[in-house]
């Protein structure tokens, strides 16, 4: 909230900014955008109890199961049918970013249960966000006014039933300037990230912004291997590739020419045309 008003306040000010509107607020809207702010609370406490019970390896993996779910919720949702060129380059994807984290798996049943939902719910969120731009003018900051305050209120019963406040309020972390650094630096980065998440939504789709997910943490990996000198095996490295060749051929797809059957269909074909 900070970072928005102060971004907000500069937009007055600074041209390069001016496309940033000040925080405001319609009761009308906090209203219709409730739910969207509910998905994304429950996004959050999904993800963390998933990782409370699975190591990151298998987090991963469940999280590949975005795209799938996606393709589900696209169809269900607008009726809008994936071409066989999306569902090949999405199968590619999810192979690859599996055999990419397939190491020594550690899981349990309760982590598969909130990854699963974890992975629906933020497919869910995804498609939910595309439909709510339209309701604030297409408006990346807007949005983010109403989901980052309704999403903070909603919150805040969670932490409470959660029992883990006491533990929070006692721990001598909270007297720790390092602590409280690095959770500011947190602060700006998933802030850095929900402007490019609602930005890549807006200039795209949902569908693309999770496989450009999959290709960002494929891409990690492999920056990993050449910085680090991380270790994988040849079925990681396969899966890398497989992550990024399925990535880049899926971008190709709206500067290939439009065949008879999507000019046929325009209403359901999902086609970059």
């Amino acid at each position: 909230m900070v970072l928005l008003a102060v971004f907000g306040g500069a937009g007055r000010y600074v041209h390069a900014l001016s496309y940033i509107p000040p925080v405001s607020y319609d009761a009308g809207l906090l209203t219709k955008l409730t739910p969207l702010a509910g998905l994304y609370v429950a996004m959050l406490a999904l993800t963390n109890y998933c990782l409370r019970h699975v190591d990151i390896t298998f987090y991963q993996i469940l999280r590949s199961l975005v795209i799938p779910m996606n393709l589900v919720f696209s169809l269900a949702l607008t009726g809008r049918v994936p071409t066989r060129w999306t569902l090949g380059c999405c199968a590619v994807v999810v192979a690859g970013f599996l055999l990419g984290s397939i190491t020594e798996l550690k899981f349990s049943t309760e982590g598969l249960a909130f990854g699963v939902l974890s992975s629906a719910s933020v497919a869910l969120y995804s498609l939910a966000s595309k439909r709510a731009l339209d309701e604030v003018g297409r408006s990346t900051f807007r949005l983010m006014h109403y989901t980052t305050l309704v999403g903070l209120l909603l919150l805040l019963p969670v932490v409470a039933l959660s029992g883990e406040l006491p533990g929070v309020l006692a721990s001598p972390q909270l007297a720790s300037r390092s602590f409280w650094a690095l959770n500011t630096a947190a602060a700006v980065c998933g802030f850095m990230i929900n402007v490019a998440f609602f930005s890549l939504i807006n200039s795209s789709s949902p569908l693309t912004t999770h496989i450009a997910g999959c290709a960002k943490s494929a891409l990690q990996a492999w920056l990993s291997v050449l910085i680090f000198g991380n270790a994988v095996t040849p079925l990681n490295a396969l899966g890398i590739v497989l992550t990024l060749v399925g990535s880049f051929v899926y971008s190709l797809e709206g500067y290939l020419p439009c065949d008879a059957s999507c000019a046929a269909q325009p209403p359901t074909c999902t086609h970059a045309c």
